[in-house]
Parts: structure tokens; C-alpha cells; sequence
């Protein structure tokens, strides 16, 4: 009796039986994973670089041409050193070596960034993924590496936009309220208790803003304020805002500061010595007064488009009368404020003064 032909073969490599379509849809696989390595193998995106324990260059693909610039005959047979910098020669054979050391082969390593050198002599930077197997009691090393100077750049175009942004951000904003804003999306209105507000303008603004072109009146102010922000910036005070001839700043926000009065009268009379030397060279003549008042103030960002950090409370509006009520070239504070200066500054006492919507305040000349 003759048996019918069985679909199966036995399997040479054990006595597991394999169906004959299996074994074709299998061979199909293979056939297509074969395909795709081709592919990955011929690409120019990516370099694939074979050693072995040699740390000689077994298989150099097109990418690994095109990214370094050897061909396949150059390359193979060379060491691996051929396209590492010298400086990282060490490190190289330290980490054959490790992975030499490993009882099992690591199929992929993580991803490293490195520098690489071309045949140019250019030294560019690399991610490369590393792994190994073993075969025949050998050990054997792929590199996957990709070329990595276009991300590098942009990534500095990316970093050079932010430090931009934050720049300008930190031009309009408290660090601590920019940090908050961009974190949050919001900033906190906070109320701060010691703070002393100061207000400068400039005496016969308008008829000397009619007498000058408009460009010359802006140049001489810009000017003028850009000096007024440095010597903020020295006596730890915050710049407000300015407002037409105005220039508004307070101390103590948003972070305290227990000299708040005293540094204020201190950047006040830094502005007039500025103003004095710049008098005496300059056709137009620039005279300012300032007031300073101290108390508690409402501190916040307003509006959800063109930010403002801003003051809210009676203290900016009495701070705004010591202003006007003051004279050209003296420092004018309230009682308030001169209970805080006192033991430091001599001051005049000018007695009450009618000011406007606040009624009489006694007010003080520094000396």
C-alpha cells in the first residue's frame, strides 16, 4: 500500500514539522526584509559601518560614501580610527572594549552624539546607534549613523530665536513675572507693601517739543532714557513705563528691597548729575524735577495683548504729586518717604502743600 505524498517536510534543523505554504510565506518574508535592508543599505541618509574585534571596517555602504566622503574600496579594511577624531580615540576603544567584555551582544544600543571627521578633514556631528552580535565565536559591530549638521543648525537658529524672545519679553516684564507668564500663560497681580515710587518729567516739555522737529525731540529722548534705564538697572529698580516726557519707576517690585527709598533718591540724583553734563554740551537744555513717595502698591500685568507691568494705588498718584509739585533740579518726597531717608539725606521741610485731588501734603527737598 503505497502512502499518499504528505504536504509536510521534515525540518533539518529539528523534528518540528513545517507546512510547505508556511515555509513559502516565510521565505516571502525573508525575501522582503531582504528588500528593505537593500534599501536601508543603499540609502544616502544613513551610513551603516560593520567591524569586528579587529575595529576594522568590514562593510561600508552608499551612505556611509556619501555622508564621509570614502568610497567602499577606500573604507573596508581600514581602521575604524579613519573616521574618529583623535581626541576621541580613547573613548572609541574603551567602548570596543566594554562591549567586547559583554557576555550577550547588545542588538541596538542607544543613541549617541558625537563628532565624526569626513576625508576632507572637516569634523561634523554624528547620532550614531551601535550594536553587536556574535557569529562563529566572533564578535561583530554595526553603526548606524546619521549625519546630523542641518538639525545641529537649525536647532541654533531655534535657540538663537528663543534667547531673542526671552530677550525682548525680559525688556518689557519682571524676570520672575516673565517666568511666570510664560510657565503659567498668566501672571498674578501681587500687592506689595514697602515700595517707593519715583516720577521724573521735564519743565517746558511742550514748547520745547513745538520748537524742535518731531524725529530730533524723539532721538534727544530716547537718548535721554536709555541713560535713565542703565542707572535704573544699577539701583535695582524697575523701569515702569515712561509717558511722554514721564519716566516712571518704583523699587521694592517685584522683588523687596529694604533700601527701596534710599536707592531711589540715589538714581534720582545720578539722572541729575547725567542731565548736568549733558547741558553743558548740548544745545537743547533739559530740566528735570522729581518726586519720590513710599507705601504699598498693586503690582500686575494688564491686558492679554502689547503686555504692561504695571502700579495701582495711591501711592503711584501721590508719588505722581510729589512730581509736579516739585521744582527743577531737586529731588521732592513726601513725609512718608522722608521718615525713611531722614537719618541718611538732609531735607528741607516745605511744609503743606495744596496738591491736586489729595489735598495738603507735607513735602521735603532732599538736600
Amino acid at each position: 500500500m503505497v502512502e499518499k505524498e504528505s504536504n509536510k517536510k521534515s525540518n533539518p534543523f529539528g523534528k518540528i514539522e513545517v507546512n510547505v505554504s508556511e515555509k513559502h510565506l516565510i521565505q516571502s518574508l525573508v525575501q522582503e526584509q531582504n528588500k528593505r535592508f537593500q534599501v536601508i543599505c543603499s540609502s544616502k541618509n544613513d551610513a551603516i559601518i560593520t567591524s569586528d574585534e579587529t575595529k576594522r571596517i568590514l562593510f561600508w555602504n552608499k551612505g556611509a560614501e556619501h555622508i564621509f566622503g570614502y568610497s567602499s574600496d577606500e573604507a573596508i579594511g581600514q581602521p575604524l580610527t579613519l573616521i574618529i577624531p583623535h581626541q576621541l580615540h580613547q573613548r572609541h576603544d574603551e567602548g570596543i572594549e566594554r562591549m567586547n567584555q559583554r557576555k550577550k551582544p547588545r542588538v541596538l544600543g542607544k543613541v549617541l552624539e558625537l563628532n565624526a571627521i569626513k576625508k576632507s578633514g572637516q569634523e561634523f556631528p554624528i547620532e550614531l546607534t551601535l550594536g553587536s552580535w556574535d557569529n562563529d565565536g566572533k564578535r561583530y559591530y554595526s553603526g548606524i549613523i546619521r549625519d546630523i549638521t542641518e538639525k545641529k543648525r537649525a536647532d541654533l537658529i531655534i535657540l538663537n530665536e528663543k534667547k531673542k524672545s526671552d530677550e525682548l519679553l525680559l525688556n518689557i516684564l519682571p524676570k520672575q513675572v516673565a517666568d511666570e507668564l510664560k510657565s503659567k500663560g498668566k501672571a498674578t497681580a501681587r500687592r506689595h507693601e514697602n515700595v517707593s515710587v519715583l516720577f521724573t518729567d521735564f519743565k517746558d516739555f511742550t514748547s520745547m517739543a513745538s520748537s524742535i522737529s518731531p524725529i530730533k525731540l524723539v532721538k534727544e529722548l530716547n537718548d535721554i532714557f536709555s541713560h535713565f534705564d542703565d542707572i535704573m538697572e544699577k539701583f535695582q529698580i524697575e523701569k515702569i513705563e515712561t509717558i511722554g516726557d514721564a519716566y516712571f519707576a518704583a523699587c521694592g517690585v517685584p522683588e523687596q528691597n529694604k533700601d527701596h527709598a534710599i536707592q531711589c533718591i540715589k538714581a534720582a540724583k545720578q539722572m541729575f548729575e547725567y542731565l548736568d553734563e549733558r547741558n553743558n554740551t548740548n544745545e537743547i537744555q533739559w530740566r528735570m524735577r522729581a518726586g519720590i513717595h513710599s507705601g504699598p502698591v498693586v503690582a500686575g500685568v494688564v491686558g492679554k495683548r502689547k503686555y504692561a507691568y504695571d502700579l495701582f494705588g495711591d501711592t503711584v498718584n501721590t508719588a505722581s504729586r510729589m512730581e509736579t509739585n516739585g521744582e527743577v533740579g531737586k529731588i521732592n518726597i513726601s513725609e512718608t518717604t522722608y521718615e525713611l531717608v531722614k537719618e541718611k539725606y538732609n531735607c528741607i521741610a516745605r511744609g503743606k502743600i495744596n496738591t491736586k485731588g489729595k489735598g495738603n501734603l507735607n513735602m521735603y527737598f532732599v538736600d
